[in-house]
């Protein structure tokens, strides 16, 4: 009868134990004025994303994609600036060289879901150098693999693109890895694209790679590096080989994270690269 009784109390603590964690778990969920507990944020967010969603799309790089996606019913609208010394400022260093070029980029996405995303983006490209324009669109979806408040996050993305200089048709997909731990940020992406067009490469890959520190409840500071045409690395081909970008890179927070902007600049790490690139974006959630 004593071990019945002892095993009783134990359970009983075990479930008063459990039930105060409940509480406690949904107080601090419930209040929209808590920090948020995602590892790499120390911002606030609004009600819409407390239910079910951690974070709202977040942009703490140029180059790097994060895994996070729009939560449900928001609208994403973003807009980036590239420049290019001696290359256009396109995806992210060009396959096409140019004299000197402007991208400007348009994005809009939607959250479907708490981790389902569809995306459009157009980038009009100018060059400076002959007074023509090229505009390139792409379309896809973006699906979120791993719960948006694990320090290991993962997302992939899908679909198809128009070449404004060429006028072909692609497909693309997108990998997306990201590990979070405190202030410390580093995120990976690894891109694949084919173009149905007669003398291109079969498929064309790039790398990206982030790494940020947030020094302000505002603000991150890291560095950004981007591989293109890696597959002609050891073997140029039409390309004549990859081109290779690294450099400084800074982010902010507005209004609790409704409104992000980023700044990276990067330097050419080898011949065929451009000297220098520099990409500003601005995202905004509603």
């Amino acid at each position: 009868m004593a071990t019945t009784r002892r095993n009783r109390s134990h359970r009983t603590l075990r479930l008063g134990g459990a039930a105060a964690l409940l509480v406690l778990a949904s107080g601090a969920y419930a209040d929209p004025d808590s920090e948020s507990i995602y590892p790499e944020q120390s911002v606030t967010r609004t009600q819409a994303d407390l239910e079910g969603r951690v974070t709202a799309e977040d942009q703490p790089f140029a180059y790097v994609v994060d895994a996070s996606t729009a939560s449900q019913g928001v609208v994403a609208v973003g807009y980036d600036l590239g420049l290019g010394s001696g290359i256009s400022a396109i995806r992210p260093i060009p396959v096409v060289l140019q004299n000197e070029g402007i991208a400007n980029g348009f994005t809009l996405s939607y959250g479907a879901t708490n981790w389902l995303e569809p995306t459009v983006n157009l980038i009009v490209t100018s060059n400076l150098s002959n007074n023509t324009s090229s505009v390139d669109g792409i379309a896809g979806l973006k699906v979120q693999l791993t719960s948006p408040d694990s320090p290991w996050r993962a997302a992939v993305m899908g679909g198809g693109l128009r070449e404004g200089l060429s006028q072909a048709f692609g497909t693309w997909v997108r990998g997306i890895g990201s590990f979070g731990t405190g202030p410390l940020l580093v995120e990976a992406n690894v891109y694949v694209e084919h173009v149905f067009q007669a003398g291109r490469d079969g498929a064309d890959f790039m790398a990206t790679l982030g790494a940020d520190y947030r020094v302000l409840p505002f603000m991150r500071v890291g560095a950004e590096w981007v591989g293109q045409d890696l597959e002609e690395t050891f073997d140029p081909g039409d390309e004549g080989g990859s081109r290779m970008g690294l450099g400084p890179n800074v982010a902010f927070d507005l209004d609790r994270g409704r409104y992000q902007i980023v700044v990276t600049g990067l330097f050419g790490l080898n011949a065929i690269s451009p000297t220098a690139m520099v990409r500003a974006g601005l995202l905004g959630s509603f």
